[in-house]
């Protein structure tokens, strides 16, 4: 007797993890999963490999587009998907990630809490003082291994500011920003190269920035 192999827990999952990679982003657009595993994998909670595509997404405000994603031995929550409840990760994973952000959307992302967080933490490693003004940044430019940044700061003399560096890979947790030039502030202090740390659940393989857009590729661990 021969038995048809059974991929109907591959067409119930697909949806349970299209919703839930939709809860994790504000907005989605052209999302395609290509789910690889068996039933009898599904039923242990273990899917084999998911790879996916958008055309676009956001991500705590960082807008991204050509995006490609993919992990392997995913273990999920089967059981409560069975019933009917969201997906769950039940252990951290590696996703496999390339993706672009254009010089748009770099600039449509500078309210993310994400890259406010980035510019603060490079202002401090710049300057080495929490006793600057806050500032408001009007435009990133973006050049060839490098960038531009445009501002005010919001003082009683509200200077404009220029902030101009250009970026090199030095390790695949590390970026390193040298010579970096800056105007409209007072500072006696001689500026320094700064490594910036990507953190250790960021592993980079690639970094290409140009004067139209950021590409990125490398590996991404996800919690739980």
């Amino acid at each position: 007797m021969i038995f048809k192999k059974s991929n109907f827990l591959t067409t119930l999952l697909t949806p349970a993890l299209k919703v839930w990679l939709s809860s994790q982003l504000e907005t989605v657009q052209g999302l395609q999963i290509k789910i690889v595993s068996t039933d009898r994998q599904l039923l242990r909670g273990i899917i084999s490999k998911v790879s996916l595509t958008s055309d676009f997404a956001i991500y705590q405000g960082l807008n991204f587009d050509q995006i490609s994603l993919a992990a392997e031995e995913i273990k999920v929550n089967i059981t409560q998907i069975l019933r009917g409840e969201p997906l769950q990760l039940l252990k951290p994973i590696s996703i496999s990630v390339k993706m672009r952000m254009t010089k748009t959307h770099l600039n449509d992302s500078r309210s993310s809490p994400l890259l406010q967080s980035g510019l603060r933490d490079f202002l401090f490693l710049l300057f080495q003082t929490d006793s600057l003004p806050a500032f408001h940044w009007e435009s990133i430019t973006l050049e060839n291994n490098g960038f531009i940044l445009k501002g005010k700061s919001f003082s009683p003399s509200s200077n404009s500011v220029l902030i101009q560096g250009e970026v090199s890979w030095k390790s695949p947790q590390h970026l390193l920003i040298s010579p970096i030039k800056v105007e409209g502030l007072d500072f006696n202090q001689e500026l320094s190269s700064i490594e910036f740390d990507l953190g250790s659940q960021v592993h980079l393989d690639d970094l290409i920035i140009t004067e139209d857009a950021i590409f990125l590729q490398g590996n991404l661990i996800v919690f739980t």
